[in-house]
């Protein structure tokens, strides 16, 4: 005669149960810290236009006030600078200063403004 098996009642989790529970964790540590990491850059790139709108009237007043001489570069920032003479359409010319504005780290695309001048 057969003897009935014993019934195991053990209370707890299985190794397939905890790796799945850890693979959730996870997925949603990785989903947190992707969403931060663009929030900071999003919070960043913000920043760093904001700098920019701020900058750009102090540049183009320090432009007006020596025009021979390029603005110094904000701390942070890189500025280029070049002149070209233009004829307009009334046989004058004309004397564009092209700025470029780009900050150190590239948050940012480079801000390019023009500023018109009617020196020659």
């Amino acid at each position: 005669m057969k003897s009935p098996r014993a019934q195991c009642l053990v209370a707890g989790f299985t190794l397939l149960e905890v790796l799945a529970a850890l693979g959730l964790c996870a997925l949603l540590a990785t989903a947190a810290a992707g969403a931060v990491a663009f929030s900071l850059r999003a919070e960043r790139a913000a920043q760093r236009y904001g700098e920019a709108t701020l900058l750009l009237p102090a540049l183009y007043a320090a432009q007006q006030l020596h025009p021979d001489d390029a603005p110094p570069a904000p701390r942070g920032w890189r500025l280029q600078h070049n002149t070209d003479i233009v004829k307009i359409p009334d046989d004058l010319l004309q004397e564009w200063h092209r700025y470029t504005l780009q900050p150190d780290g590239r948050e940012i695309p480079a801000i390019t403004f023009f500023i018109l001048d009617d020196n020659p």
